[in-house]
């Protein structure tokens, strides 16, 4: 059975919005030499979370991983270690995007090679912070719960 996910509060589904399909990624990125995990946390909202993308065209996870990781934090040394075989659902409402979201999540555990960083845009900067995070203090940091499912499923948490 394929693990499915509802927001809650602000997020919860809206009946007057349209409901939009995506597929995703989402990039648990391991610091180079630390236990540590790349996380962005948006500005706006005040959520922290493993960096995520829209997949385009024909990428693959690990393809649209590379990608996302870069224009989102300025890192392009990212090894892929993983792409997880099983998806997951995640249904919410998308504030930022004033519609309902029903997203495949596709994971992909990577660890940069080096912290050889580009400079961001000035979009970028502005939507949100780059963190490192301590494996052990993932569960209690991250804010969705899917990431947070994210993260016990790489790491094995038991993050709840």
């Amino acid at each position: 059975m394929v693990k499915e996910f509802f927001g809650t509060g602000a997020s919860e589904i809206r009946p007057d919005k349209p409901m939009t399909e995506r597929q995703v990624v989402i990039a648990m990125v391991e610091h180079p030499t630390d236990k540590k995990c790349l996380c962005v946390n948006n500005k706006k909202f005040n959520w922290i979370d493993f960096v995520m993308g829209g997949i385009e065209g024909n990428e693959t996870p690990a393809e649209a991983a590379k990608r996302e990781v870069l224009e989102e934090t300025g890192y392009s040394n990212l090894e892929i270690i993983e792409e997880l075989p099983e998806v997951f659902y995640d249904n919410f409402y998308a504030a930022h995007k004033d519609v309902n979201r029903h997203i495949t999540c596709h994971i992909v555990h990577g660890k940069l090679k080096s912290l050889a960083q580009n400079e961001r845009d000035e979009k970028e900067k502005s939507i949100a912070d780059v963190l490192w995070i301590d494996n052990n203090e993932l569960p209690t940091k991250l804010t969705t719960e899917a990431h947070r499912y994210v993260c016990d499923q790489v790491l094995g948490t038991a993050a709840n």
